[in-house]
């Protein structure tokens, strides 16, 4: 086996180091080298920023873009409820009549009146608050039923909790107490 002369090849290995070292071209190369890592360096630091901004701007036109979609459905929505609304315009006076927005005790009150002097009863209408009523009637039992069905026969909401019949002396009388319904309550 041949020995290893480490000390000799090291002193190769720097006299050859010296050589290229005082050779221009090295040193012109090692300072292109250091300016090239210099300037990615410098680039990425500046463009950095930059680049998450773009990022950032991607995001919020994307959420822009799915709120345009959403907001594009609710308007389709709303023209297709205006349509509706304009077709079915000439039925919403029977739904103000059967559910009014306001209470309109005035025109309910001046309905039962009618419809008492139809059917020959006399009637007594007491409001409890906004919702509750009580009718007391006095008649004959065919005239009560006869008010009683034109009270059933209303357009305007209302419920009939109770109703009842009572006889003094020859006159009947009927109680209905009920709830009536308004837009407003709902």
């Amino acid at each position: 086996m041949a020995t290893l002369d480490y000390k000799s090849s090291l002193v190769r290995y720097r006299r050859y180091l010296q050589s290229v070292q005082e050779q221009p071209l090295f040193k012109a190369s090692l300072f292109l080298v250091l300016s090239l890592l210099l300037i990615i360096v410098l680039v990425v630091a500046a463009l950095k920023p930059t680049l998450v901004t773009i990022a950032s701007l991607g995001g919020e036109i994307k959420q822009q873009r799915e709120v345009e979609e959403k907001l594009d459905k609710k308007i389709s929505a709303l023209i297709a409820g205006q349509r509706l609304l304009s077709e079915n315009a000439q039925r919403l006076v029977l739904l103000d009549a059967a559910l009014p927005v306001e209470a309109q005790y005035g025109e309910w009150g001046k309905r039962m009146e009618s419809l008492a002097s139809q059917s020959g009863v006399k009637v007594t209408v007491i409001l409890e608050d906004e919702k509750k009523f009580t009718i007391t009637a006095e008649g004959p039992y065919a005239q009560l039923r006869l008010f009683l069905g034109g009270v059933e026969n209303l357009r305007r909401l209302m419920t009939i909790e109770n109703m009842q019949i009572t006889q003094k002396s020859s006159i009947l009388n009927m109680t209905i107490r009920g709830l009536l319904e308004s837009y407003a309550q709902k």
